[in-house]
């Protein structure tokens, strides 16, 4: 009786009882080999996401730390009730034999399986809204094995209004994997409120692209946004949303370490997401 009290609490509870082999973590929060959050991406509170909010035709990327029993197999399924979300997920394997992040990505199916070596391993959940997807919520849940036992990490992905217009997805260079994992998207952010200009190329088959990815998608709403708004008066909104007066003012301030971490800029994308949902 008192095991089954402690598995009912693992499945309430996914940050408690299950938070030693489930975790659930925002793109901008990198692990190493122990499942313990990168130096550089430590800083603020990790938001917790249980009832994230999707802008329709656009992705959203998650990561999940899994740390199964060494030596037994163990076993990652995604689902989700009802239907409507298109779901990839990437293995995170290490960026070079000196790099203690997890970057380079290799698409696995469901389920996911393997044997525990000892070490955590982590899974980019990678999340598309299609543009006519229905205003409604659907239950995305991880299902994990460690070897011994059911762990769940369960979310209520709440379906916007807001919609992404068509945007050239690829392309534009990465900051190295060294750098808070933010760098990347306040380089996109840049671009937009700065007037920076992209490099061409850049490298695929990295978390780091796929951050950049989100990070223009969010600029393409921005746009969109600048339809209702105004383009001064939106980059002024997104620059606020990032902590600052204005435009200018972000451009013009040094980068310092926000009190919210490399989380700083999902504040960016809350803002565009409401306000893109209100029109």
């Amino acid at each position: 009786m008192e095991g089954m009290v402690v598995f009912l609490l693992g499945l309430l509870w996914p940050h408690s009882a299950a938070a030693q082999s489930l975790q659930l973590y925002s793109e901008f929060r990198r692990v190493d080999a122990k499942g313990a959050i990168l130096r550089q991406d430590a800083g603020g509170t990790p938001r917790e996401i249980l009832s994230p909010g999707f802008a329709r035709n656009a992705w959203h990327s998650m990561r999940l730390v899994l740390r199964p029993v060494k030596g037994k197999w163990y076993t990652l399924w995604v689902t989700q009730n009802p239907p409507g979300l298109s779901v990839k997920l990437y293995r995170e394997l290490p960026v070079g034999t000196n790099s203690a992040a997890r970057d380079r990505l290799e698409q696995v199916r469901t389920p996911v399986q393997g044997q525990g070596t000892g070490e955590a391993e982590t899974i980019w959940l990678d999340v598309f809204v299609p543009a006519l997807a229905e205003v409604k919520r659907i239950r995305l849940e991880a299902q994990f094995h460690d070897g011994d036992q059911w762990f769940t990490y369960p979310m209520e992905v709440r379906i916007l209004a807001a919609i992404v217009p068509r945007f050239q997805s690829t392309g534009g260079t990465v900051a190295g994997w060294e750098k808070p994992s933010d760098e990347t998207a306040r380089q996109t952010l840049r671009e937009y409120l700065c007037g920076d200009t992209p490099a061409r190329g850049g490298p695929r088959g990295l978390g780091r692209a796929l951050t950049r990815r989100n990070a223009r998608q969010d600029i393409a709403l921005a746009r969109a946004l600048e339809g209702k708004r105004g383009g001064g008066e939106t980059r002024n909104a997104v620059a606020r949303a990032a902590g600052a007066e204005s435009a200018a003012a972000w451009c013009a301030a040094p980068r310092g370490a926000s009190p919210y971490g490399p989380e700083w800029y999902l504040k960016v994308r809350d803002f565009l997401y409401r306000e893109a949902s209100r029109w």
